[in-house]
C-alpha cells in the first residue's frame, strides 16, 4: 500500500526515499545540453552554494535521464524519429556514458558526503516498435515488432545496468541506486502489458520504479495497477501556454486522492514566463495546495541549468533552496492572479 501524507500527496518519505529529487537529462539538441555531467555542472545541485561557497545541502536524490547518448543517437521515446531507432550497441553506450570516469554517477560521488549520501535513479531504454533490427541479445535477433522482443531487450539491459553497478562497488558508499525511470510521460495501450512486466523483472531485482506522467496523461490513475512505486505529476503549467496557474491546483488535487507526488518545473524559453516558478513555490504553501512539505517532490529545469540560475538569477537559486528547506513565505509579483 502506498504511503500517504495527511493530504493524501505520497509521503515525501515513502519507502524510504530522500525527498527533492531533481532530473538531470543527458544530451538534447542543443550544443550546451551535456551528455555527461562534470562536478562543476553538478556542484550547484548537490550543495547550495553562496558567494562560491557550499553552506547547506540542495537536492537528495537524482534521476539521470537519456535524451541522447555520448554518440549522437536518441534513446528519449519521442525524439527517435530524429536520427535512426536505436540498437542494442546504443542502449550498451547509455550504460557507459552513466559510468563515464569522473562525470555523472562519479562526478555525483565525489561531490557527495560520505554521510550524507544520495539517492540515483536512471531511466530506461524505450523500445520504440519502429526497430525492426535491434541487434542480438542472448544469441537471439532482436525485433520491437514482437512484444516478447520489446521486454526482453528491457529486461536484458536492466540486468547490464544492475551487474555495471554491483561492479562498481565504491559508488555505493555515498549513492543509493533505488531504480528505474519509465520515460514516457503516457502509456500508450499497447504498453500496458509491457510496462507491468518491466516494473514486475525491476521489483524481482529489489528495485522500484519511477514515472513522471503529465496530468491528464493516459495511464496515471492506474499507475499502481501498472507497478509503479513511485509516480510524480507534472501539472503542465509554464506561464505562456493556454492552461492557467489552475492548473496547478488541478494537478495537486488529483495527486492527493491518487496518492501521487508533484513535479515543480522551472524551465526557459517560448513556454515559460519569468514568474511561473514561484507560481509553483507559491502553491505549495500550506494555505494553498500544501505539497511544498506533504508531498513527495521531483524537479525540472528545462532548456536551463540550476548552474545558470545560480549565477544569472541568484536571488531565485535562493527561493528555490528555501522552498527545498520548507521555509517559503509567499512571493507577490506584478500582475498575479491570486
Amino acid at each position: 500500500m502506498t504511503q500517504t501524507s495527511t493530504l493524501g500527496y505520497l509521503h515525501p518519505t515513502a519507502y524510504n526515499l530522500r525527498n527533492h529529487v531533481c532530473v538531470l537529462p543527458c544530451g538534447g539538441f542543443t550544443d550546451g545540453a551535456p551528455s555527461v555531467w562534470s562536478m562543476r555542472d553538478l556542484r550547484p545541485y548537490v550543495s547550495y552554494l553562496l558567494d562560491g561557497r557550499e553552506t547547506d545541502s540542495l537536492f537528495n536524490g537524482f534521476v539521470f535521464t537519456c535524451i541522447s547518448t555520448t554518440q549522437h543517437q536518441y534513446l528519449y521515446p519521442y525524439y527517435e524519429h530524429f536520427g535512426q531507432p536505436a540498437t542494442s550497441l546504443a542502449w550498451l553506450q547509455w550504460i557507459d556514458d552513466l559510468f563515464t570516469p569522473n562525470c555523472n554517477l562519479a562526478a555525483l560521488y565525489w561531490l557527495t558526503n560520505w554521510n550524507q549520501p544520495v539517492d540515483v535513479w536512471v531511466s530506461l531504454p524505450y523500445p520504440n516498435p519502429s526497430q525492426s533490427d535491434f541487434g542480438l541479445v542472448n544469441g537471439m535477433a532482436l525485433t520491437f515488432k514482437r512484444d516478447e522482443d520489446r521486454y526482453q531487450a528491457v529486461a536484458w539491459w536492466i540486468d547490464r545496468f544492475v551487474e555495471r553497478w554491483e561492479k562498481e562497488k565504491w559508488l555505493a558508499g555515498r549513492l543509493t541506486f533505488r531504480g528505474f525511470l519509465w520515460q514516457p510521460e503516457g502509456i500508450k495501450g499497447d504498453d500496458t502489458e509491457l510496462v507491468k512486466r518491466i516494473t514486475r523483472h525491476i521489483r524481482e531485482k529489489g528495485f522500484l520504479s519511477i514515472w513522471l506522467p503529465n496530468y491528464g496523461a493516459n495511464g496515471v490513475p492506474d499507475y499502481q495497477a501498472l507497478g509503479f512505486d513511485v509516480t510524480a505529476i507534472n501539472p503542465n503549467y509554464y506561464g505562456n501556454t493556454p492552461y492557467g496557474v489552475d492548473w496547478i491546483q488541478h494537478a495537486s488535487t488529483f495527486a492527493k486522492v491518487v496518492h501521487t507526488g508533484m513535479q515543480i518545473i522551472f524551465g526557459k524559453g517560448m513556454i515559460y514566463n519569468d514568474t511561473h516558478h514561484l507560481d509553483y513555490f507559491n502553491f505549495g504553501l500550506p494555505e494553498r495546495c500544501g505539497y511544498m512539505t506533504e508531498s513527495f517532490l521531483v524537479y525540472q529545469f528545462p532548456n536551463q541549468s540550476l548552474h545558470t540560475i545560480y549565477e544569472t538569477r541568484p536571488l531565485e537559486y535562493q527561493r528555490l533552496y528555501t522552498f527545498t528547506k520548507g521555509l517559503h513565505t509567499m512571493v507577490a509579483y506584478a500582475g498575479m492572479s491570486y
